[in-house]
């Protein structure tokens, strides 16, 4: 089944915007409505894939010198490392985020089974997919919400022959942490994984075909 895709750009109450496959936009205000939306097709047994536009897991890395690096993939393409200055203020913003978004969902959807596993969710093994999108640069829109539309696109597009644009390693997934403190039925080895990373290049920008 083709899930639902939301992806939140994520911010501060006033910064954060959001897109989903419908076409749907907005910014914080209307958030909520959008999340219990998305809740209720879940309760309704309908896939959900959540994406958030911030760093949603961090390397785990033995050595010293390479702890903050780049994560490889987009990240090198584009010079743009997860713990630059817009990469750890995002994922700030999403350590807080992250939970209340998943405690919104939990209200309407009940203790729904997550994963950040592609295979597991592929396998209808869990509802709801959580995955990280990657908004940088060239690649970028005009608002938040633009971006957050650009990443849903970008996901809907590679959907079902889905990869990650940064690959694997050893892992801190703050995402799963998040899903597991709002309730939400989660593998708790996924907390040692990476999310799945889509990431908007400039060439999706300029494809007539995302609009």
């Amino acid at each position: 089944m083709t899930p639902h895709v939301l992806c939140i750009d994520v911010g501060g109450p006033a910064k954060i915007g959001w897109a989903d496959d419908t076409g749907e936009t907005g910014a914080g205000p209307e958030l909520g409505a959008a999340l219990d939306r998305a809740a209720a097709l879940l309760r309704d047994g309908h896939p959900l894939a959540l994406g958030f536009e911030a760093p949603i897991w961090t390397p785990r890395r033995e050595e010293l010198a390479r702890i903050t690096g780049r994560r490889g993939g987009i990240e090198t393409t584009f010079n743009r490392a997860w713990s630059a200055g817009a990469g750890t203020g995002a994922l700030g913003a999403a350590l807080a985020l992250m939970p209340w978004s998943f405690a919104r969902l939990r209200k309407t959807a009940g203790p729904v089974i997550v994963t950040i596993n592609l295979a597991r969710f592929r396998a209808g093994e869990a509802s709801l997919f959580v995955w990280e999108a990657f908004v940088s640069g060239l690649g970028k829109g005009t608002s938040h919400h633009d971006d957050a539309l650009l990443a849903v696109q970008a996901f809907v597009a590679r959907w079902p022959s889905l990869t990650s644009d940064i690959l694997p390693e050893p892992a801190l997934n703050h995402a799963v942490s998040a899903a597991l403190a709002s309730g939400l039925r989660v593998e708790v080895a996924e907390i040692a994984m990476p999310a799945v990373v889509v990431g908007v290049t400039p060439m999706t920008v300029a494809d007539p075909a995302r609009t």
